[in-house]
């Protein structure tokens, strides 16, 4: 695993990316090829070169599958690993990029950036030329209208939580300020420094304002961009444009015939024709299809390793072995304190003191099996997760954390001291009332399912009875954000581009709208929350290494000594690609199997 550089001076330069002042004229066939559909209209003349890589051929469609339809196709509100996959990069693109395989940020649709010494200051400038895929330019303008739109408390994201810079005295949220410079040119004004502010400005994916202002203004941008939208209405800075959107079947992405990247000998990207999401009910089927070599890549899951790897030495594809993913697996007691709509509380006043209590949570934790769940549901290709971050994340990761292993009479000596007792075989609580409780996860993901079933009859050893409670992911999501119905969730986090403790505010901060546990905290309802939102702007707020990590390790002890996010383990990565793929360089960020889609080719598409 290759470690994380963190850049602090930003100057701009990029391990891969140069500038590229010409290239070819659009819709001529080159030596590589001829794109089918063509460019259009001149290269501009910000253009980007891509120095690393095989030169490739123009043509021919690649094929994914995955389980379940896109959310939507707004890039501001999509917060989903799948959609995310589809629209951050393939579609729409940033101001500064990640390059998953060498993990150094580089220039994006930015070609500078810098700040002010104190720090509270970040000016960026766009290349010169970059147009929308219909040809409006992309400029200052857009980006100012998709911040608005992405602190705008009306609007759901989560990426406003990366700007969010505490409170003002009305317990109000406070933003960095805006400021328009000229049609290339924007700053930011900061309320306290963020020694990593680009990165948040990284996960902008802008749209353009004067396709969706309009909308913006009548109240109807969360409805904006989404899948029923006709693919011809949704301009986009990416090697791709979407060209059909069929429910429950498939997604078609089409050259963008106007994207801004060339490769080192000049030649237009991308150099696929299409790209092809085929929509599939559960991670069995995706792996099928791979399987019949019907798709060109796939994230193995345990269960498919072996079978796979078995037919490799004479099948058309490979398969790579990456390590510990980054992406965790976890389970969630619900905490939360709000009332809903109808004034009544998200959950049962029961469960809530089962589950706001820390010895409770504790015991559930000491009497997961993380082994047996690695052993039975992983093939043994994983490891246990203590911390919040994954052992993958070599410069953030500590293991000096609380650890919790699988220990029954630990578990019960803890619910004994927190006044719990077994009768007739059954976990009682303090008021005399049965310890039973549902688990929810995502139907198509069957890794989960196992989980919960090791789980289920873990937990059935304590006296406590769980109910296992698979539900679309489109639902999953809507208790998770909004109707907050349920008692415990499995899920996982996939991580953020970077890994840097920076990116993951929507999760640590007690007002994020991914701290899952409890989300959306008006004020820090504990002191452990109140230090954790401490801790992390403390993080954020230095250039000194050192301090970084000493706020994030005392961060993540917190975490794991309070449980509220009870980690589980994490698995071994792998994916596999067809053989004549060119570029196929897969990696533990995601979109791990195509994070450079505009670069991969088909080795065989034919020469003009």
């Amino acid at each position: 695993m290759r470690r994380l550089l963190i850049f602090l001076a930003l100057a701009g330069c990029s391990s891969s990316g140069g500038d590229a002042p010409g290239g070819p004229k659009a819709g001529a066939a080159t030596k590589i090829g001829t794109p089918r559909p063509g460019f259009v209209g001149e290269l501009p003349k910000g253009a980007m070169k891509v120095e690393d890589g095989e030169i490739g051929r123009y043509g021919g469609t690649l094929v994914l599958a995955q389980p379940g339809d896109p959310k939507t196709l707004n890039p501001i509100t999509a917060n989903d690993s799948a959609t995310n996959d589809l629209l951050h990069g393939p579609v729409f693109t940033s101001c500064i990029e990640f390059h998953r395989a060498n993990q150094v940020e580089e220039k994006g649709l930015c070609e500078a950036w810098e700040k002010t010494p104190d720090g509270l200051t970040y000016t960026f400038t766009l290349r010169e030329g970059l147009t929308w895929s219909d040809g409006q330019p992309i400029t200052a303008d857009d980006f100012e209208f998709s911040y608005q739109v992405i602190i705008d408390p009306a609007i759901q994201t989560a990426t406003a939580d990366l700007f969010r810079q505490g409170v003002d005295e009305a317990g109000k949220a406070r933003f960095p300020t805006f400021e328009k410079v000229d049609a290339r040119t924007f700053r930011f004004k900061l309320l306290q420094r963020d020694v990593l502010f680009h990165y948040a400005v990284g996960s902008i994916y802008a749209v353009p304002k004067h396709k969706w202002e309009a909308a913006y203004k009548a109240g109807d941008f969360g409805q904006a961009m989404r899948i029923n939208t006709p693919p011809g209405d949704i301009p986009t800075s990416g090697p791709f444009v979407v060209k059909e959107v069929r429910s429950d079947e498939r997604v078609v992405l089409e050259r963008n015939p106007r994207f801004w990247k060339v490769d080192r000998e000049g030649n237009r990207l991308p150099y696929l024709d299409r790209m092809i999401i085929l929509v599939v009910p559960d991670f069995n089927a995706a792996f099928l299809k791979f399987r019949e070599g019907e798709t060109d890549l796939l994230e193995v899951r345990p269960e498919h390793f072996d079978p796979l790897r078995r037919k490799e030495a004479t099948g058309d594809y490979v398969v790579s072995d990456l390590g510990p993913s980054f992406n965790t697996n976890w389970l969630i007691l619900n905490q939360d304190r709000r009332l809903s709509s109808e004034g009544k509380p998200y959950v049962e006043p029961m469960k809530q003191k089962w589950f706001q209590n820390k010895n409770f949570r504790k015991a559930i934790s000491h009497a997961i099996d993380r082994d047996g769940i690695i052993r039975t549901v992983m093939a043994g290709r994983g490891q246990p997760l203590w911390a919040f971050t994954s052992p993958a994340n070599k410069l953030w990761y500590s293991d000096d954390v609380e650890k919790y292993p699988y220990d029954l009479d630990r578990a019960r000596a803890l619910l004994t001291e927190a006044g719990y007792s077994v009768k007739d075989g059954k976990l009682m609580d303090p008021d005399g009332n049965h310890v039973e409780f549902s688990m929810t996860t995502n139907a198509e993901n069957s890794t989960r399912i196992g989980m919960l079933n090791v789980i289920k009859d873990d937990l059935a050893r304590l006296g406590v009875t769980a109910h296992i409670r698979p539900v679309p992911f489109n639902d999953l999501l809507t208790s998770l954000r909004s109707t907050r119905d349920f008692d415990a969730l499995l899920l996982g986090w996939g991580a953020a581009v970077p890994p840097d403790p920076t990116q993951s505010k929507n999760v640590i901060l007690s007002s994020g709208a991914s701290h899952a546990w409890a989300p959306m905290q008006e004020a820090p309802a504990t002191e452990w929350e109140k230090r954790m939102d401490a801790l992390l702007y403390e993080n954020a707020g230095t250039d000194d290494m050192a301090q970084r990590k000493k706020a994030w390790d005392e961060l993540l002890k917190i975490f794991s000594d309070e449980q509220p996010q009870i980690q589980l383990v994490v698995q071994n990565f792998f994916v596999a690609g067809r053989k004549n793929i060119g570029n196929f360089r897969p990696a533990l960020l995601r979109p791990t199997t195509h994070w450079n889609i505009e670069q991969m080719f088909k080795k065989d598409a034919k020469a003009p």
